[in-house]
């Protein structure tokens, strides 16, 4: 069954990606929004975090990638695992919106705003439910975000210098075929824009959704499948510039039903601390979850070792909804981002 769950999610995963290249190939009186993607400080997913999947409960605010695959296992202190599959795109790419350019995104806060939405679907496994299938949808949207790299125009000028420099720019690395590889003055200015990211002070705003549901005894016959756990959030982002450093506010609110049937709800809101760094991202959080009257905190890294891959891990101290035990979880896990800018 769990072999089935992941093929889904990877059947899925495909059909999105055809409708996303073929995007790509449309023709634009400017430069594609593609090209302004970085594998950096990619917000969490939705659909993950009404199942506790996230490596943290406090979300960012920031501007969405619009194809992300994401892969977690929970170690539990009692060495219990529970893997899940998690994949967020943009519904309105990939159901056929179209963007002519740059220029069409930053003038148009309709076609903005669609572009950066996020559809997120996910899967894991539960110690809460261990004999019923979990299964979630979110949608997130980004109201603003001051520091979206879109709106870096300086980058677009050293991608257009670096594919039509002035001057020749001297041998480049290619394969046996004779294809370019590898642009050295590409792959600076991407770098160069990350440290104009990190240095630079602005805040974002981004609200979300989600529902979580069971198919009791691994049925999908409509009398076994039921809802168990719905969320709305709020959070806010703002970033101090040279500093690299940030802090996030968030407010949920969160209804859920408890294996032994008993409805419960109330608000998770919290603070996190974040530190941005070239090759990683460390951040410190601390909330108060009102339906288990506690106060919990954790430490997170997120590394970014290699192109469109991110690993991170988590280790943080929850109190069981159910049990009211208290655990310390270590989350590590790795995000795959399909929309990278190719460099």
């Amino acid at each position: 069954m769990e072999r089935h769950r992941i093929s889904y999610l990877l059947l899925i995963s495909f059909i999105t990606l055809i409708g996303y290249s073929q995007d790509s190939e449309l023709p634009v009186d400017n430069q594609g929004a593609y090209a302004f993607k970085l594998d950096y400080n990619v917000p969490e997913s939705p659909a993950f975090a009404v199942l506790d999947a996230n490596p943290t409960t406090i979300m960012r605010a920031s501007t969405p990638q619009e194809i992300i695959t994401q892969l977690a296992s929970n170690f539990l202190s009692g060495n219990e695992v529970s893997p899940g599959l998690a994949f967020d795109f943009n519904p309105y790419f990939a159901f056929g919106g179209r963007l002519k350019s740059v220029k069409e995104y930053r003038n148009s806060y309709g076609k903005r705003f669609l572009a950066n939405l996020q559809l997120s679907i996910a899967t894991i496994n539960s110690m809460d439910f261990p004999d019923d299938l979990l299964f979630s949808g979110g949608l997130r949207a980004t109201l603003f975000d001051s520091k979206d790299l879109i709106f870096d125009e300086e980058l677009g000028k050293d991608i257009d210098n670096a594919l039509l420099p002035d001057t020749d720019p001297g041998p480049m690395n290619s394969d046996d075929a004779g294809t370019v590889v590898d642009n050295p003055a590409l792959k600076q200015a991407y770098i160069n824009a990350k440290t104009r990211y990190m240095e630079k002070a602005g805040g974002s705003l981004a609200l979300g959704y989600a529902i979580a549901g069971r198919a009791r005894d691994n049925s999908f016959k409509t009398d076994s499948i039921v809802t168990y756990r719905h969320q709305a959030w709020l959070v806010g982002q703002y970033d101090f510039g040279k500093s690299g450093m940030s802090i996030n506010g968030m407010i949920m609110y969160r209804y859920e039903q408890t294996p032994q049937a008993t409805d419960n709800d109330g608000f998770i809101s919290g603070i996190a601390l974040r530190k941005y760094g070239q090759k990683l991202i460390l951040s410190a959080e601390a909330y108060h979850n009102s339906i288990t009257e506690s106060i919990d905190f954790g430490g997170y890294a997120e590394a970014y070792l290699i192109p469109s891959i991110t690993l991170f891990v988590s280790l943080k101290k929850e109190t069981n909804a159910i049990t009211g035990d208290e655990d310390v979880i270590l989350k590590p896990g790795i995000k795959w981002n399909f929309s990278q800018a190719k460099k």
